[in-house]
């Protein structure tokens, strides 16, 4: 037996009209610009994983086991990788990009005769 389609009267059919307009009119909408990087004057943070090798990880634990016992009980790894990014911030805020690759050229060099 096969239904015919349904027919709806006028009322049901201005109801289903209106509960639609509405659903249409109220759903959010995708915004886009939402996911664009705004300075909008907010300090927020950002995860950031980063790799190190073993002693570099053993070192900067050990620096955070210093601060802690030292009385700074907020002391993290966090902590001490932001400190080096705020003393490296500072040493090269007036240099050139040149000098900046010269920075890390020379560091690396320094690091491979260790």
């Amino acid at each position: 037996m096969k239904r015919s389609p349904r027919k709806y009267s006028a009322m049901a059919q201005s109801k289903r009209d209106r509960l639609v307009a509405k659903a249409q009119a109220t759903a959010p909408r995708p915004n886009p610009e939402r996911l664009l990087d705004h300075d909008n004057g907010k300090k927020g943070y950002r995860v950031v994983p980063a790799s190190l090798y073993t002693p570099e990880a053993n070192w900067v634990d050990q620096l955070t086991e210093i601060l802690k016992s030292a009385g700074n009980p907020k002391a993290n790894r966090s902590m001490v990788i932001r400190e080096a990014i705020y003393s490296l911030q500072e040493t090269l805020k007036e240099k050139t990009p040149d000098e900046v690759l010269h920075y890390f050229i020379e560091r690396h060099r320094k690091t491979e005769t260790l």
